[in-house]
């Protein structure tokens, strides 16, 4: 029992952790191979770096391409994208961006 109850502690104490994961997660099997691992190289040599855009342009961009509101060689990666999937990559290019900022 005691090892039962020490179990589902973990589980829920790391959740918050592997949630902020995710959004790395997804970027990596989606878009780092365009947008490069760091979000700081043009996509396919015509989309913008990421970490240049707002959260509000990246997450607008993300669902128009999702939706095919905007047509590209990018669509069919960002098909299958939720809108949660989507917050949270805004989320990771965020902290990506950050992490640039620190950096001299």
């Amino acid at each position: 029992m005691k090892v039962l109850l020490l179990a589902m502690c973990v589980v829920v104490s790391s959740a918050p952790a592997l949630a902020a994961t995710d959004g790395e997660h997804i970027y990596k099997q989606t878009c780092s191979s365009c947008h490069g691992r760091l979000a700081d190289r043009k996509g396919l040599d015509k989309a913008p770096p990421l970490i240049s855009l707002s959260r509000t342009e990246i997450v607008d961009g993300l669902t128009a391409r999702r939706d095919g509101k905007i047509i590209g060689r990018g669509n069919k990666a960002k098909a299958h994208l939720t809108d949660d999937d989507i917050q949270k990559l805004a989320d990771h290019i965020e902290s990506l961006k950050a992490a640039k900022s620190k950096t001299p």
